[in-house]
């Protein structure tokens, strides 16, 4: 019995195993998530990323009725300031004028 037919359609069928499996996983994934597992109970909210560069970012958060300047890094994140509500609406104004 020749096996190279049976070894060629295994292969086939491991292919677009693999690739379905990569789909899945960069493209629809993501899109059926979104922020559902961060943003459960409403109480967190990523506002805004600046990227510094490909390794470094500046986060905006918002917890709860706070806001927060994070900084991360290849070495984790660290908490760089708390921004009031006032003066985030004052720095928003200040962008639009």
């Amino acid at each position: 019995m020749d096996f190279t037919w049976q070894f060629l359609n295994m292969l086939l069928i491991l292919l677009v195993v693999c690739a379905g499996a990569v789909v899945l996983l960069r493209f629809f994934l993501p899109r059926w998530m979104g922020n559902k597992r961060w943003n459960k109970n409403g109480h967190f909210e990523l506002i805004s990323r600046y990227a510094l560069d490909m390794r470094r970012a500046l986060y905006l958060v918002r917890v709860g009725k706070r806001y927060f300047i994070l900084g991360g890094a290849d070495q984790g994140i660290n908490l760089l300031s708390e921004i009031s509500p006032d003066e985030l609406k004052e720095g928003v104004k200040s962008h639009v004028d």
